[in-house]
């Protein structure tokens, strides 16, 4: 990705995480951190940025799966993302997916790409109430829910605002 560019929040961008040895040979014993440990992420994937102000070399992201995990969307750690919210992508056949907010990384910018499409790259980005979604999914990935004010209580705390 450019240096100059500052990826938006809620943007979906195509990361990629690396390649490493092939299972059963990533790790060499117990104490070999130069290779990928399970379940550390890999390959190129679609993400989705939470934070691309974080400074001028990184930025946050949640990576994106096709692969649904009942107890983790139960756990409210992944965000369903329609098929409708991600538009036709080369190599990404629409499919719903899962955004995994359990999987917060800081990348390099220079990890980060735009997804291409037939006719060229994609500047797309999710509507910002899905990107809300998956923004309080990972403050509960972070065990901070406590952090987050009930929408019940932020009315309250809204109303006694117009009274003060």
């Amino acid at each position: 990705m450019a240096s100059g560019f500052t990826p938006k929040v809620g943007q979906v961008l195509l990361c990629d995480f690396g390649q490493f040895a092939p299972a059963g040979l990533s790790c060499q014993g117990p104490s070999d951190f130069d290779r990928r440990i399970p379940p550390e992420m890999v390959k190129k994937r679609l993400v989705i940025v939470l934070n691309g102000r974080l400074s001028r070399q990184s930025c946050i992201v949640v990576p994106l799966s096709s692969s649904h995990d009942p107890f983790k969307m139960g756990a409210g750690v992944n965000v369903e993302i329609p098929v409708s919210a991600i538009c036709p992508l080369n190599y990404f056949k629409p499919c719903v997916r899962w955004a995994k907010a359990d999987c917060v990384h800081t990348v390099s910018k220079l990890r980060l790409a735009m997804p291409r499409d037939a006719k060229g790259t994609v500047d797309w980005v999710i509507d910002l109430a899905l990107t809300r979604r998956i923004q309080r999914a990972a403050v509960r990935a972070l065990n901070a829910g406590s952090m987050l004010i009930p929408v019940d209580e932020r009315a309250l705390l809204i109303d006694a605002e117009k009274t003060a």
